[in-house]
């Protein structure tokens, strides 16, 4: 009797734990489902609307180069202020 009342109570036990299963399991693929939504999304926008960093030296190495330049020609003139007086 007690026997049968254990075995009943563990394979009770046993139906709630699948049943807890199968829920976190459909809610992880659900989730899974979302993640790889947003990550293909996230190429999408990577290969349309950003650019490499091979694609942006180019430019980066010109803008320095100007503002280089600009404050090269903005430290002379004050030095040249400086040194007329």
């Amino acid at each position: 009797m007690i026997k049968e009342q254990t075995n009943k109570q563990l394979a009770e036990g046993v139906r709630t734990t699948n049943r807890r299963n199968d829920t976190s399991f459909a809610v992880i693929s659900n989730d899974i489902s979302y993640i790889r939504r947003d990550v293909s999304e996230i190429k999408q926008r990577l290969e349309g609307d950003y650019v490499t960093k091979e694609q942006f030296a180019p430019i980066q190495k010109l803008v320095y180069g100007l503002v280089s330049l600009i404050l090269v020609a903005v430290v002379g003139a004050l030095m040249a202020l400086v040194l007329q007086r």
